[in-house]
């Protein structure tokens, strides 16, 4: 199990979100999609191609695909094949424009598929992996504002990296084209941790770190020129760290105009993986919950609160 470590003193991700999103209905759907297993990839690679791949398809099947022909984009309808032109901006999966974002994985399943194909005139044995999934769902279909964010492991924007070695520390570049507040957190699997806010921000930032359009931001930077906050005791330096050759775990980015409700977190719920020496140190763990009531919270708060953007980025920590 990886810990985070916070000493008290993800591949870039472009964002859509809804302004002044309508209540956009919630659909359930299917999708299934199947992709080469070849063996120089692990198998946890390739599930998450195939489910990438699955996930466009249930978007498409729900509510069309998307046409782009020089400067105009077209919504194609799947069942009559009509062609609308359409001033949409699209969610970006596994590299396919989509017209909509999936709020919960309710069912997915894996499948290996093996057959035979003729190379040079020998036959061959292949295998691909092929995915199923049923998802819940809601279509975009408002004017957006763009943002970048993605983790460094040092505080320069050239550090840009979802690859991390244990005790690598961990920072956040982020910039909106809007005003707006701000949460991350990173969950291995079993907790959820909350790294923004911050853990020794005042009460009146739990629902978010107030952002200012068009300025660049390194979090977890105690620089105040990169920063929100000119105290830097106020700022929670983390450090990356697992007991596992390779670890993968995922970053979620949730970005509001409005504020964000804060979930019900526990303090220390991770702190019997520190040291007695690294508590000497200072180093503490942040707020966190366990991981499938953080998603139950997340879902919930995607269907409540329309005008929340989630975004998640993948990282990877090896141990040496």
């Amino acid at each position: 199990m990886r810990t985070l470590r916070v000493l008290l003193s993800l591949f870039t991700v472009w964002c859509a979100l809804p302004l002044a999103a309508q209540k956009a209905e919630v659909v359930t759907v299917e999708g299934t999609a199947q992709v080469d297993f070849p063996d120089f990839k692990s198998r946890v690679e390739v599930e998450n191609e195939a489910l990438g791949k699955a996930l466009v398809n249930a978007l498409e099947n729900a509510f069309g695909t998307a046409v782009i022909q020089g400067n105009s984009t077209y919504m194609r309808n799947l069942q009559t094949g009509k062609q609308v032109e359409t001033s949409t901006v699209f969610n970006m999966i596994a590299n396919t424009y989509v017209k909509g974002e999936v709020l919960e994985i309710l069912h997915r399943d894996f499948i290996e598929v093996e057959g035979e194909t003729e190379i040079g005139g020998k036959k061959k044995t292949v295998r691909e992996l092929k995915c199923s999934v049923k998802i819940k769902a809601r279509e975009l279909t408002e004017a957006t504002i763009e943002f970048i964010a993605y983790p460094l492991n040092c505080e320069n924007n050239r550090c840009q990296t979802t690859e991390f070695k244990n005790q690598d520390p961990l920072f956040l570049f982020f910039s909106s084209a809007s005003d707006g507040y701000l949460s991350v957190f990173l969950d291995d699997g079993m907790t959820a941790q909350r790294l923004l806010p911050y853990s020794r921000l005042p009460k009146q930032y739990e629902n978010g770190v107030p952002v200012i359009k068009n300025k660049e931001y390194i979090f977890f930077s105690t620089d105040p020129a990169r920063t929100c906050f000119e105290n830097r005791s106020l700022t929670d330096r983390l450090e990356l760290t697992t007991n596992q050759l390779h670890e993968q775990d995922r970053l979620y980015i949730l970005f509001s105009p409005t504020p964000i409700e804060s979930p019900c977190l526990i303090e220390g719920l991770n702190k019997e993986a520190l040291s007695e020496f690294e508590k000497d140190k200072g180093y503490k763990v942040p707020p966190a919950m366990e991981s499938e009531k953080f998603q139950d919270w997340l879902i919930k708060s995607r269907i409540r609160k329309t005008d929340l953007q989630v975004n998640n980025i993948d990282i990877t920590i090896t141990n040496p």
